[in-house]
């Protein structure tokens, strides 16, 4: 477990790089872009439930949790299929990135005392 100095520099570390990131059109399409390609194993251009159930069950595997259970992907896959067609666009998925990316810097500068951006 990182120590309160470590944590403060992992924080500060994710503030600073979501930060570039939602500020630069160009590094948040390269990360959406490879978000997306490495989510899309079928190629076809869109997300299905399977793919996202694979993604997050290998994301939650990474981080030592266990995986979702029967039916939670099922429902942030409906989250993120904004027209309701049945997958997960590009342009759904950078919907989702964007406000997440928000959120994490939201929380990291609280985290860390920062004064919030106007």
């Amino acid at each position: 477990m990182p120590n309160k100095q470590e944590e403060e520099v992992e924080l500060r570390q994710t503030h600073d790089a979501l930060s570039i990131i939602l500020s630069d059109d160009t590094a948040f399409e390269a990360v959406l872009n490879a978000v997306f390609k490495d989510i899309d194993q079928k190629g076809d251009g869109t997300l299905d439930n399977e793919e996202l159930e694979r993604y997050i069950g290998d994301a939650c595997t990474g981080m030592g949790l266990p995986p979702p259970k029967n039916g939670q992907v099922h429902g942030i896959f409906h989250q993120l299929d904004l027209n309701n067609d049945q997958c997960i666009s590009r342009e759904e998925l950078g919907v989702f990135l964007r406000h997440f990316f928000q959120q994490q810097v939201k929380f990291c500068a609280l985290k860390l005392h920062l004064p919030r951006a106007p």
